[in-house]
């Protein structure tokens, strides 16, 4: 290979990691590389912001209508803070009381409301080691 191409294949192969790297940091920006918890959530600053919050379902507040299902989550650290969430979208099968949830949308400080657009469940007893069980957080005094 001469000179000449070499250059051309580093260039070209240079204009592809920075293009890669560029689109990764947008990803990241745009979806966050994790999860907030609802206690970060309720002291951030995020009104009007798209967020990606963890929690854990509250027994006894879900409600589904023809708009969807609205339920609240719990923070998962055990902070006694909570937000409710709407959503419309496909139900994972796994959604019930007390289940591990994040969700993603917009969030609204005024009303301690998330209109989310996505929402996926985790299940714990999965990853847990036989013969323990998760731990609930504390609940609010």
């Amino acid at each position: 290979m001469n000179k000449k191409a070499r250059t051309r294949l580093l260039i070209a192969t240079g204009v592809i990691v920075v293009a890669f790297v560029v689109g990764v940091v947008y990803v990241v920006s745009q979806q966050g590389a994790y999860y907030r918890q609802v206690a970060e959530l309720v002291a951030g600053d995020y009104d009007g912001k798209n967020v990606q919050v963890g929690g854990r379902v509250l027994d006894g507040t879900i409600a589904r209508d023809d708009d969807g299902v609205r339920f609240t989550i719990q923070d998962l650290h055990g902070a006694s803070d909570t937000v409710d969430v709407a959503y419309s979208g496909q139900m994972p099968a796994t959604f019930e009381a007390g289940v591990d949830v994040v969700v993603v949308g917009e969030y609204v400080a005024a009303t301690g409301l998330i209109a989310a657009d996505e929402l996926q469940t985790k299940c714990p007893s999965k990853y847990e080691g036989k013969g323990t069980t998760p731990t609930a957080p504390a609940a609010a005094e």
